[in-house]
């Protein structure tokens, strides 16, 4: 009789840390949807990020985005508007203006346990005036694929390629090589941390960098979250031109 009320005990026990390890894994899925850091997770969502690029000399640009993501089935619409404020010489103080219009489509194509691949493309509209926009109708399509080696971690590359559909006949080309690559942990405290080191090369300016990127964010419930993050170029050129970006933002899942 003993023995039997023992046994019961124990796959009592047995299913309590079952179910736990299940809410567990549950929670961490929905941390890791709504986090954004994942692109072949979809998830309507509505953010504000605020960024600073501090470059070299008395150059530097403010940039307010907001960010908008409609997600249908495993389809994903997004579209990202600016306001940016800048300063490009000593003496002439801040200038402020609207950016380029960039939206994007994404398909989450195939989820088949711990591996999953998205298709995406995003389109650049020059709209911006000159020196606040790109001077390109542009498009970047990408391939994701991402492997969950366990509910708190996933790993995930991404290559891009950025080109012109049109452009100036007198501008450059725009050939340029990226390669996202992702290491996230996610944690029950709903705090998440991701490191991305990005590989980028210009294709046209032969030119090749390698950005670091050490990313904090936090689930604050209801769906959400705030994210900021720090790109460290390896490239001096791009440290002064491009320079370092500081960004905080949040954003809500619905």
């Amino acid at each position: 009789m003993r023995v039997a009320r023992v046994l019961a005990v124990l796959v009592a026990v047995a299913r309590s840390a079952c179910f736990g390890q299940e809410t567990d894994s549950l929670a961490l899925e929905k941390l890791r949807q709504e986090s954004g850091v994942d692109p072949t997770r979809v998830q309507s969502r509505a953010g504000y990020t605020f960024l600073v690029f501090d470059r070299a000399g008395p150059d530097g640009q403010i940039v307010n985005r907001a960010s908008l993501n409609v997600a249908v089935a495993r389809w994903n619409f997004g579209m990202k508007y600016e306001a940016i404020t800048q300063t490009t010489e000593a003496g002439t103080g801040f200038q402020s203006s609207f950016g380029d219009i960039r939206f994007s489509v994404l398909n989450a194509f195939w989820v088949s346990g711990k591996h999953a691949l998205a298709g995406s493309v995003e389109f650049s509209m020059p709209t911006a005036k000159p020196t606040f926009g790109v001077p390109y109708f542009s498009a970047t399509p990408a391939i994701t694929y991402s492997y969950t080696v366990t509910p708190s971690l996933f790993l995930a590359f991404q290559p891009q390629y950025t080109f012109a559909l049109l452009k100036d006949p007198e501008f450059p080309d725009l050939r340029v090589l990226t390669l996202r690559m992702f290491v996230a942990k996610f944690a029950k405290t709903g705090y998440f941390f991701v490191f991305e080191p990005r590989p980028v090369y210009d294709i046209t300016a032969d030119r090749f960098d390698l950005i670091f990127s050490p990313i904090v964010g936090k689930a604050l419930g209801a769906g959400f979250n705030l994210i900021g993050l720090v790109e460290i170029p390896a490239n001096s050129f791009t440290r002064d031109t491009r320079g370092m970006l500081y960004q905080f933002g949040f954003n809500k899942n619905f």
